[in-house]
């Protein structure tokens, strides 16, 4: 998301302060005086002038939208973590509230002119970029009751994904589950997680049950269609009230830098170009998993030359198949490098995963959690009987260091990863936590995955995912050394692992059914929302579209005949919750790229996949000086400030998989397995 984006809707969804009780029972709002910010007059003969505009943010804006900001950030919690009408009509208040702050402040900025400044001058450019995203109101731009909708559709459609659930029980037939669903009894109803989740990554593997659950959950979510179609309208009329053909033009925007000439159709070739780079890869894992899944399942009569049925692949989206590592290990007699066993032979806890992951940025001289994060966030599903958003997210509440994360977490290593991740959110907003309110964001929505971020309420959610792609990338790159068999075996976690070729390659064959299954997933979701928005998608044509896309990339078909009165996109947390999803494909390549450049300055030497920069202060400070800038500089500037480069690349990633790539290829010869899929 543009920085254009992201400021206006901090300013917009937050005009009023939310009083709540921690365990986001219900949320009081009390209006708050912005007043003054209005009745102040600027100096007319200081208007060309960088540093009065800089001022200006830092005495009279800052301290008013920061309480607004936070105001908003509440009732976005108290929702998330108590799904009640009560706690929706909060936000749909606040957003309206803020939309009218937001306005007022567009007015203001507007009178800043820096026509005469130097194209030189970093100051001048800094404030032009931070007057056009404020003057860009986005959804704001709406008019009173089509904001107001808009919200409640994306409300309604978040609600409808995050109380699904389906009639199952893991141990009945499928034939006895079809006469039950109807009326099915209430201890039957499973939702998504931790129920679904945990019997997509079981090992039974049981193809009638996974077709029955894939389609059910489709069923259940897929009735927010209606809602979508006329969200995809209202989208396109706020983003081109701000100036662009679409809403897939304004989400690509959060990449374009004007400065760096990076437009939106370098943008587009340079995405396009990291798929095609990685392209090769992904065939030959796709084609090496199609023939153990062939071998595995006889009696599905698998195509060796045809796409995979989506309901085999490990998770209910196909977009992750490390569930399937117990089959498709390429040398089994090695031991496992899922330690969930080993944690629970260890009693691990929830607070002791998170305390793991502490240790690990303390240990490279980054900061520690402040006590609030540990007594007010959410780390384990409630057993009160409140309806929450289980799907992890960070965020920052931009006062007194007030951070925290909201997750499901259930103690396997998959979500010890994903704690990773998270925190790595958590630690990138404590590093620019000094910056300037407009920049305390990260760089580009990718940044923070591979850290994440906040969604302000314009987009309903705290920044779930778009933080910017440096935001995204850090908490993943940190988790490329957790992963290590190195880094296990020191946490005591890995038992009798043997340093040779083989278990090399098995580690990482492992961290390929995690990274580069996902890639074309993660690639598509917006491929897909682009063209619904620009109007190639029709809107009769949604589940076509989306089918067309997963077949053509991913090579995975559904298990099941699908029509136009499914939309199996909605199955997806992040289509129903209005967040921008490109910057997921971005950060899972270009987290590579940091990963090189934090081994090289930990001293490493060897294979990038051995690489550990756990306890190096050097790496960490490399880190931590490219954290601390937040969206203060464009994107580009800060992926330079720690790889040397302003240019996304996948040659890290290719390098890091070099060996099971030869590997794989090798293999799938020796079996005449070709790589890719003819559709019959």
């Amino acid at each position: 998301m543009r920085r254009s984006q992201r400021m206006h809707l901090l300013v917009w969804s937050i005009f009023l302060v939310a009083s709540c009780v921690p365990d986001g029972t219900h949320a009081v709002f009390t209006p708050v005086d912005t007043s003054q910010l209005h009745q102040r007059e600027l100096d007319a003969t200081r208007l060309g002038d960088p540093s009065y505009m800089q001022a200006w943010l830092a005495e009279d804006y800052g301290p008013i939208a920061t309480t607004l900001s936070r105001a908003e950030v509440l009732a976005s919690w108290d929702y998330e973590t108590n799904i009640t009408p009560e706690n929706e009509a909060g936000t749909e208040q606040a957003s309206q509230a803020g939309a009218a702050f937001s306005r007022m402040v567009a007015e203001i900025i507007a009178h800043f002119n820096f026509t005469n400044s130097s194209s030189d001058d970093p100051l001048a450019i800094q404030m032009k970029n931070v007057q056009k995203s404020m003057v860009e109101l986005g959804d704001a731009n709406l008019p009173k009751e089509e904001l107001k909708e808009l919200v409640s559709i994306v409300n309604s459609m978040t609600n409808i994904f995050s109380t699904a659930k389906i009639c199952f029980d893991p141990e009945m037939e499928v034939a006895e589950l079809e006469q039950m669903k109807a009326d099915c009894p209430a201890d039957k109803l499973m939702a998504l997680d931790p129920g679904l989740t945990k019997f997509f990554r079981n090992n039974t593997w049981d193809s009638a049950k996974r077709r029955y659950v894939w389609r059910e959950w489709r069923t259940a979510t897929g009735v927010m269609r209606t809602n979508y179609t006329r969200y995809v309208e209202l989208k396109n009329k706020a983003a081109r009230l701000t100036g662009y053909a679409d809403q897939g033009e304004l989400w690509r925007s959060g990449y374009t830098e004007d400065s760096l000439n990076v437009t939106d159709a370098v943008i587009q070739k340079d995405l396009n170009d990291l798929w095609l780079q990685i392209q090769p890869l992904y065939r030959e894992l796709h084609a090496y998993v199609r023939r153990k899944l062939i071998e595995k399942l006889p009696n599905e009569e698998l195509s060796s030359t045809g796409p995979i049925p989506a309901h085999l692949l490990g998770d209910m989206w196909s977009q992750e198949w490390s569930a399937m590592l117990n089959f498709t290990q390429i040398f089994p007699d090695r031991p496992s490098l899922d330690v969930t066993e080993e944690m629970k032979a260890q009693n691990y806890t929830v607070q002791q995963m998170f305390r793991l992951s502490e240790d690990f940025q303390v240990g490279l001289g980054l900061m520690p959690m402040p006590e609030s994060f540990w007594e007010l966030s959410m780390m384990e599903k409630p057993t009160d009987g409140r309806e929450v958003v289980c799907h992890a997210s960070a965020s920052d509440f931009y006062t007194d260091q007030d951070v925290r994360i909201k997750m499901c977490t259930e103690k396997n290593m998959d979500d010890l990863i994903t704690i990773h991740h998270e925190m790595g959110h958590i630690q990138y907003f404590l590093q620019y936590s000094d910056q300037l309110l407009p920049f305390r964001e990260g760089a580009n929505s990718g940044f923070h995955e591979a850290g994440d971020s906040f969604k302000l309420l314009s987009e309903v959610k705290n920044f779930v995912c778009s933080y910017l792609t440096v935001f995204l990338i850090v908490g993943d790159t940190l988790a490329l050394s957790v992963k290590t068999p190195k880094h296990l075996a020191w946490l005591g976690l890995l038992k009798n692992h043997t340093d040779d070729v083989a278990s090399d390659l098995n580690y990482q064959f492992a961290t390929a059914l995690d990274k580069i299954a996902f890639l074309p997933f993660a690639y598509i979701m917006d491929r897909w929302r682009y063209d619904v928005f620009s109007g190639k998608i029709s809107s009769e044509k949604l589940n076509q579209g989306w089918w067309d896309y997963a077949s053509e990339y991913q090579g995975i078909v559904p298990p099941v005949p699908r029509s136009e009165n499914d939309f199996d996109p909605g199955a997806k947390f992040h289509i129903a919750s209005d967040t921008e999803y490109m910057r997921y494909f971005i950060s899972f390549i270009i987290q590579f790229q940091f990963h090189r450049a934090l081994c090289d300055a930990s001293g490493h030497v060897g294979p990038l996949y051995q690489c550990d920069i756990n306890q190096s202060k050097a790496a960490g400070k490399l880190l931590s000086d490219m954290l601390s800038l937040g969206g203060s500089q464009p994107w580009p500037v800060a992926m330079e400030k720690i790889t040397g480069s302003r240019k996304m690349d996948a040659a890290p990633l290719l390098e890091f998989f070099q060996p099971l790539y030869k590997h794989l290829q090798q293999v799938n010869a020796a079996s005449g397995d070709i790589p890719g899929w003819t559709m019959s």
